[in-house]
């Protein structure tokens, strides 16, 4: 009669300790926000194992519907249509080009932004009232805002030697607003300083409502998929991505928070 309560308590033991997180990141340039917090998760609980890797969209799609997975991280774009699964939206990566105040330009199309930071000596003229040479700031490979332009712009082109690499955004908006002669590209920030403006792409302006909604054209939304039933593991880790403290991670990630 002692060895049902020890038998259900081994069992218990064995449950817990078979428990993990199996994340798939199937972004092509890898997800910081979702990665930090299951750092995190796996630092508060080491009872429950974290498993993240870097996986293709079909292998990683192929995987969550075979139980491999928990959890897959990939742009909205590129879920397919007939998925049925769930999935939570969370944050938005946006490419914004920033000109000074004093720059008669409002708006460009995407192939004369791409001309204005391929060209070896690009002139004002060309787009604006400027009568100048166009100086160009933009971020360093590795940090928020470059993987956008590689992705969203360049598509294979290359960067304009001329063009001054910088670590973050702010620096290049600070540097675009001390130069009326100055462009510059990063990551969308929803409260820009007075000495810049934000151009529109192709029509449409990067606003926090376009960002969010994804409306603007170098706006894309990211989400993590689970299955149409997550199982409690994945449950538990959806609810913390509520939480202000993954909010934070995903502006300190460079991505504008959404909640869809």
């Amino acid at each position: 009669m002692k060895l049902m309560p020890i038998l259900a308590v081994i069992l218990a033991a064995a449950s817990i300790a078979a428990a993990e997180l199996r994340i798939a990141d199937a972004t092509g340039h890898g997800d910081i926000p979702v990665r930090q917090l299951a750092l995190r998760q796996a630092l508060s609980d080491p009872s429950v194992p974290v498993k993240y890797e870097r996986s293709g969209k079909a292998e990683a799609l192929a995987g969550l519907a075979g139980g491999r997975f928990d959890l897959v991280i990939m742009d909205v774009p590129a879920i397919p249509a007939d998925f049925k699964g769930t999935r939570k939206v969370y944050g938005v990566r946006a490419l914004a080009f920033y000109v000074n105040v004093a720059n008669t330009l409002e708006g460009a199309k995407s192939d004369q932004l791409r001309d204005i930071f391929t060209d070896k000596k690009p002139r004002w003229q060309d787009y604006s009232f400027l009568a100048a040479d166009i100086k160009r700031y933009g971020i360093r490979p590795g940090k928020p805002g470059a993987e956008l332009m590689a992705d969203f712009l360049l598509r294979g082109s290359k960067l304009a030697e001329e063009t001054t690499l910088l670590k973050s955004t702010p620096e290049v908006v600070l540097m675009t607003g001390a130069d009326p002669a100055a462009i510059g590209f990063g990551v969308y920030l929803s409260s820009a300083p007075v000495q810049v403006k934000m151009l529109a792409v192709d029509g449409v302006a990067p606003t926090l409502k376009s960002v969010r909604e994804a409306t603007y054209p170098l706006a894309v939304k990211r989400a993590v998929l689970a299955a149409k039933i997550p199982g409690e593991t994945a449950r538990k880790f959806l609810a913390e991505m509520e939480k202000a403290d993954f909010r934070d991670l995903v502006k300190d990630a460079g991505m504008e928070p959404v909640e869809k």
